[in-house]
């Protein structure tokens, strides 16, 4: 099992922040490199968020939100085969009136062999991944807009 975690501090205070993780779950695409268009499923479809991105179609569902305690959870479908689950996990921390630590990260179990085998590679992009997408994140809770990475994105879309 690989169990991934980043932090980022976020110069905005814990309520503002988990207003926005909770209340633009399905807005990723806005913020997030790599991330070409996000929506809200829909009752048939039965996932909370579908998200486009450079490596396929994400198909996420809520498992848990603790308002007191600032954690969201939600299971991630539409990776490779040799992946059986993923649990991603955003915590928030007060660390003071204006600045809020948010730790992202999946728990990702694998296949046997050809999933133990994958998982070096894969956990070498994540660990790339996630801090890059963090900032990106924190850049759009604290300014409103995209970061300069995602605006590039954005505009070689055009």
């Amino acid at each position: 099992m690989l169990d991934i975690k980043a932090t980022r501090r976020i110069n905005k205070p814990i309520d503002d922040v988990w207003r926005f993780v909770v209340d633009d779950f399905t807005n990723g695409h806005q913020w997030a490199f790599g991330t070409t268009m996000c929506r809200a499923g829909t009752d048939a479809e039965d996932f909370d968020r579908i998200c486009d991105t450079e490596s396929g179609q994400l198909r996420d569902t809520i498992t848990r939100i603790d308002d007191a305690d600032h954690v969201l959870e939600f299971s991630v479908e539409g990776l490779p085969f040799f992946v059986r689950s993923v649990v991603s996990t955003w915590s928030l921390r007060s660390v003071s009136e204006t600045e809020t630590d948010l730790t992202i990260g999946p728990r990702i179990e694998t296949m046997p062999v050809i999933g133990h085998l994958a998982q070096i590679p894969m956990k070498r992009a994540l660990e790339k991944l996630y801090p890059e997408l963090l900032d990106d994140l924190a850049v759009y809770v604290e300014t409103g807009q995209p970061s300069a990475r995602k605006q590039r994105e954005l505009a070689g879309r055009r």
